[in-house]
């Protein structure tokens, strides 16, 4: 999709379809489940208005930290993230940094805590969320191995072990963008993206 066409639709909009739009940008992979989850920004009060939205759809919309100059989102689908979270290799991961266990409720809310100690008390960055959004566990290991430094490839993360299934999957995200944009651009609502497949 060219630039101009995105500028056009930007330009000519209501603000309902421009919300509908970000969404698109931020979180395409999981609206066109490609991908188990994806993080948002948003001004504040918009986190609302989105979870209505997907309301019948298979995307779930929590508040990771609301302030009052923004709102993190976590779009998720409940049910590959809770298979995700009984992938052996996740689950040891996770119990390196004190979760007691991987039900997808009591992650979601331990994840939220250490989130909100990080923004507001300038605590540790939860490195775990990068799990939660689906990279590789050897990626994640490099980021903080290497303090986000010498990494292979930068695209959706910072690769450090398989670059080139890491590229597959980038491809894979830029398709499920594209796909989405072009629905919403013909006036698709953010529950019919879910519905589309890639």
């Amino acid at each position: 999709m060219s630039a101009e066409m995105m500028i056009s639709f930007i330009q000519s909009c209501s603000p309902e379809m421009l919300l509908g739009f970000q969404v698109a940008v931020q979180c395409a992979p999981v609206l066109k489940d490609v991908k188990i989850s994806n993080l948002m920004t948003v001004k504040p009060g918009y986190w609302q208005e989105i979870r209505r939205r997907l309301k019948k759809s298979p995307v779930i919309c929590i508040p990771l930290y609301m302030d009052e100059k923004k709102e993190v989102l976590f779009l998720y689908r409940y049910n590959r993230l809770e298979a995700h979270l009984k992938n052996k290799k996740v689950q040891m991961f996770l119990e390196g940094f004190g979760y007691e266990s991987c039900e997808v409720a009591f992650v979601l809310k331990h994840m939220r805590n250490r989130y909100q100690q990080y923004v507001g008390a300038g605590r540790t960055f939860p490195h775990e969320l990068g799990v939660l959004l689906e990279y590789p566990v050897e990626d994640v290991e490099g980021f903080i191995a290497n303090r986000g430094q010498k990494s292979l490839a930068a695209r959706y993360w910072k690769v450090y072990h398989n670059r080139p299934e890491a590229e597959r999957t980038f491809r894979k995200y830029d398709e499920a963008k594209e796909q989405a944009l072009r629905e919403i651009i013909r006036g698709s609502s953010l529950e019919q993206v879910t519905v589309n497949r890639p």
